[in-house]
């Protein structure tokens, strides 16, 4: 039997939102970079920079392909910087996401962008041997053989 006045529903949920305490396998701090994810991090900036810098060096023959390759760069570049620091900085511990999830899925999305990077810079750089013509008598190559060489090593 009841008590008088109480009924036989749950009370009703609080309003507040409320979110679960934060699952980071990860650690946090200095003891990310021993870690794979960090080591994969930290590669992605480095090799953005590089990409960044390569690209930037030469002379731009398709401002459509090599302006998408510059922004993966770029926009990777700076992401991985900030996600990076959301572990130096002790950061995954006061956000409550999965970062396990987040970092899989930061991974991937990296990778998908690096690779279609990939395949326009390797196209722009496959265009070395097509000539660019200026007018009827004077015929010059897309690339030089030094932009052409810096393309291989970018596509790489």
């Amino acid at each position: 039997m009841l008590p008088r006045g109480a009924s036989s529903m749950p009370p009703p949920p609080n309003p507040a939102a409320h979110f679960p305490p934060p699952r980071v396998t990860l650690p946090s701090g200095l003891e990310i970079l021993r870690t794979y994810s960090g080591a994969v991090i930290f590669l992605e900036i480095l090799f953005g920079t590089i990409v960044w810098i390569l690209v930037a060096s030469t002379h731009v023959p398709l401002p459509l392909l090599q302006g998408w390759v510059m922004f993966v760069a770029v926009t990777a570049w700076f992401l991985s910087i900030v996600f990076l620091c959301v572990f130096l900085f002790g950061y995954a511990n006061r956000i409550a996401v999965n970062w396990n999830q987040a970092d899989f899925l930061f991974h991937g999305a990296t990778f998908v962008f690096y690779f279609g990077a990939f395949l326009l810079q390797a196209a722009t750089t496959s265009l070395h041997h097509f000539p660019r013509k200026f007018n009827s008598t004077t015929q010059e190559k897309i690339l030089t053989d030094h932009e052409y060489n810096i393309s291989i090593a970018a596509s790489v």
